[in-house]
């Protein structure tokens, strides 16, 4: 078994005019909390962009428990356990945590949002990060 749900290595992003990543590397085992941290501009949200298919890499690699792996989209990445929670400073008050957590990415059955499943992954997430809150309980 991989010891690295995650890894880059290498990886370029070029626009016009712009070297936004040079040769990055990143790994990430199974079960840690990682922050990636920089100042505006160093590239944090465009390695971000190539690792869940936003951006494609330029040059570099990106594997996913030792696959190599390129993802075409944001759903793609998120079959294979990679999605993005965008910096959004706003909660909506009149949702619940699980709500917000989920928004826009919500458990579905039946073509309706699955309350119970939602409710219940993200009790289970909070509980895992030691985080005291109730998942069902109003933001607002």
């Amino acid at each position: 078994m991989n010891a690295f749900a995650l890894e880059a290595e290498g990886i370029s992003k070029f626009f016009p005019g712009v070297k936004a990543l040079d040769n990055v590397s990143l790994r990430v085992r199974p079960g840690t909390v990682h922050a990636l941290m920089g100042e505006n501009g160093a590239g944090k949200s465009t390695l971000m962009k190539c690792l869940i298919g936003i951006y494609r890499p330029d040059k570099g690699s990106i594997r996913v428990k030792g696959e190599p792996v390129e993802f075409t989209d944001t759903m793609d990445a998120l079959r294979s356990g990679i999605s993005m929670i965008h910096q959004e400073l706003n909660l909506v008050p009149h949702m619940t945590v699980a709500e917000n957590i989920w928004l826009g990415r919500e458990p579905m059955k039946y073509g309706f949002v699955d309350h119970g499943q939602l409710t219940r992954q993200t009790q289970a997430l909070l509980d895992k990060l030691n985080i005291r809150l109730t998942a069902d309980r109003l933001v607002g």
